[in-house]
């Protein structure tokens, strides 16, 4: 079956989020390298990123934090992402893609703020899905219903093996979207997605790419 639709995740997928991580060094006084390699060997072992947090913060609360971030600095980029943190190779290979036919949809785990930052980047895809507007997150099988049915309305008829998933981690992207019926790529970049492409999980994805420019000549040889 022919790929008719590719969706992307945000974070380390079409967003770099060094900028972000690097903020919150600085918010906790803690060295870039020491934060950095601390949540990398964390993720590493096997623990999530807010282990990480919490192994430099005790009792790190993400909500709490945010919250109190948002009061001191109401007007600061905090831990947000703009258009100076998108990947360079976002824009040339989504035009490819759309180039070749493809429709492009953005789905990612985001806060609301997210949305609205995406448009307004006009990538020229045909929908954006965030999770805390939905009220649903991955991998909760509902997201990957409700990321269907937002590829399905520019796609009249689209099936879900007919829907490529692009993200940067086993357990969130390749395999719930795998269960979903859409084929899937892991992308080979950012905190998880080194570490997941060695996970025994990444041969469930149906690819393992390193950008992309790469991603879009997948998707070619595939059309």
């Amino acid at each position: 079956m022919a790929i008719r639709t590719v969706v992307f995740d945000v974070g380390e997928t079409l967003v770099d989020e060094t900028r972000i991580f690097a903020r919150w060094a600085d918010r906790f006084g803690i060295p870039h390298m020491a934060f950095f390699g601390t949540i990398g060997g964390v993720i590493a072992s096997g623990g999530t990123l807010t282990d990480g947090f919490r192994l430099l913060v005790p009792g790190f609360d993400l909500a709490a934090e945010s919250e109190r971030w948002r009061a001191e600095d109401p007007d600061g980029e905090r831990e947000h992402f703009t258009e100076r943190d998108l990947y360079p190779d976002v824009r040339p290979a989504f035009k490819a893609m759309r180039e070749a036919g493809l429709s492009l949809v953005i789905a990612g785990n985001q806060p609301p703020e997210a949305g609205p930052v995406l448009a307004a980047m006009e990538l020229g895809v045909d929908g954006i899905g965030i999770s805390d507007d939905w009220g649903v997150a991955k991998p909760d099988p509902a997201f990957f219903d409700r990321t269907l049915a937002l590829a399905a309305r520019s796609r009249p008829g689209l099936t879900a093996d007919e829907v490529l998933y692009v993200g940067d981690r086993v357990d969130n992207d390749v395999l719930p979207a795998g269960r979903a019926g859409m084929r899937t790529v892991l992308l080979r970049r950012g905190l998880y997605g080194y570490r997941h492409a060695a996970e025994p999980g990444a041969d469930r994805a149906d690819a393992v790419l390193d950008d992309l420019h790469q991603l879009a000549s997948w998707t070619a040889e595939r059309g």
